[in-house]
């Protein structure tokens, strides 16, 4: 590991001493906690609107191989975080359209689906 590290300081010419807490912080993230099951990961999908972590990867431009690591071996948490982050961002997205429609009675969720948007 550490002929890694010392490549990756060596590569990186913004690299800072103060760096070194959150480049720790990232293999911690990466190597010890918990990470999202593939099971959570097939759940969030579906929850995003998706019919398949392949649709998934295919509609928001991530590729084949990255999609087919989550679904067997799930995410790290970094990766988790935002995913989740989206989801909860949907659920907000979908909540102020409806709330825009019962005031306006314009349909905004046919729009999405037109438009493919999750």
């Amino acid at each position: 590991m550490h002929a890694n590290l010392t490549q990756f300081v060596s590569r990186n010419p913004l690299f800072r001493p103060s760096d070194l807490g959150l480049l720790m912080e990232r293999l911690h993230t990466h190597a010890i906690k918990p990470r999202l099951s593939p099971e959570e990961f097939h759940e969030v999908v579906a929850l995003l609107g998706f019919n398949s972590p392949q649709e998934f990867g295919e509609r928001i431009g991530v590729e084949a191989r990255t999609v087919e690591s989550w679904s067997r071996f799930g995410m790290s948490r970094d990766s988790a975080q935002l995913l989740l982050a989206l989801l909860s961002y949907r659920n907000r997205l979908i909540t102020a359209m409806d709330e825009f429609e019962q005031c306006t009675q314009i349909p905004l969720t046919s729009f999405f689906e037109d438009h493919r948007l999750p």
